[in-house]
């Protein structure tokens, strides 16, 4: 990982204004791949845009239903944040374009995090979310993505959103499949429009795709 953050940070540093996009599944290593590149930056100079705030409320997609064909089969699930549909990709792609107008925008407010300014002065913003991987490739100067493999996708889920966040460990494991087959049908082919792709499974964080092998 080491090598690959020196990598972006020179590429960070050759540049006026520079754009990033980080995603990928949840649990993947975003964020903390993310903080892995701020680490290095002057607090004063770069953005840190966590998109989770996009994503629409999971009251609101309560309701709706997917169908999909998977392996031959019908399937049918709640709206995850696999699919487009459960994103305000026009929201965050009008503020994104504020940004490189030079206009700051103001964060949505969350429980989780309070709004904050996004300032158009800043040389470096990173977009941290899965929101980003359905946005075009042409909004960002650099684009990376993150995976893992599905049991370790369940293993950080368990770490973070059971034991850290308080949620039902039942609840988690009933939707772990549906919602990773639906990261495979929906999310996973879109990594080829990334510059980099590194799988982070646990034991292993190889660059499939850019500038470390």
């Amino acid at each position: 990982m080491d090598q690959l953050v020196e990598e972006i940070n020179r590429f960070i540093k050759s540049r006026k204004k520079c754009l990033i996009r980080i995603s990928g599944h949840g649990a993947a290593g975003k964020t903390t791949f993310a903080e892995a590149i701020m680490k290095e930056l002057k607090s004063n100079t770069y953005n840190y845009l966590n998109t989770d705030s996009y994503i629409i409320h999971g009251e609101y997609r309560k309701p709706l239903e997917a169908t999909y064909k998977y392996n031959n089969e019908i399937h049918k699930g709640k709206v995850t944040a696999c699919l487009p549909v459960a994103h305000e990709l026009k929201s965050l792609k009008r503020d994104l374009k504020m940004l490189r107008s030079g206009m700051d925008f103001l964060t949505i407010d969350t429980n989780w995090a309070p709004a904050k300014t996004i300032h158009a002065e800043r040389y470096v913003t990173i977009a941290d979310g899965m929101s980003t991987a359905f946005l075009e490739e042409s909004l960002f100067d650099l684009s990376i993505y993150i995976y893992t493999d599905g049991q370790t996708e369940l293993e950080r889920r368990v770490e973070r959103d059971v034991h850290e966040r308080g949620k039902s460990i039942q609840a988690l494991m009933d939707t772990h499949k549906e919602r990773r087959i639906q990261y495979e049908l929906f999310m996973h082919d879109r990594r080829v429009d990334f510059d980099i792709i590194v799988n982070d499974s646990y034991g292993r964080f190889v660059v499939e795709k850019g500038w470390v092998n």
